[in-house]
């Protein structure tokens, strides 16, 4: 009797061996996204797209600051020209009025 036993033991001992593997590999199956899942890639579209837009905006915010420190720059220039003229004509109507 033991014998029969230990004979059906080590028969059947391979067997619970491939169903612990089947069962095993059977839980591996890649599952679908849950709700958190889906909802952190939601958020990562969000922040991802939120950060080219604030790129884009501090490009833009970059161009316009650059332009008008030009036109400031081209106005400032301008208006010292002006000045300078201003007071050469002031100096030689000083000079004309001391000649007289």
């Amino acid at each position: 009797m033991k014998k029969s036993v230990v004979a059906f033991l080590k028969g059947i001992f391979p067997v619970i061996i491939a169903l612990v593997f089947v069962v095993s590999v059977s839980g591996c199956k890649k599952k679908e996204e849950g709700p958190m899942e889906q909802a952190g890639k939601k958020i990562d579209q969000s922040v991802e797209a939120t950060k080219e837009k604030v790129q884009e905006g501090a490009d833009k915010t970059k161009e316009a600051v650059e332009a008008g420190a030009q036109k400031t720059a081209d106005a400032v220039k301008e208006g010292a020209e002006k000045t300078k003229e201003a007071v050469e004509a002031g100096a030689q109507k000083a000079a004309d009025t001391v000649k007289k």
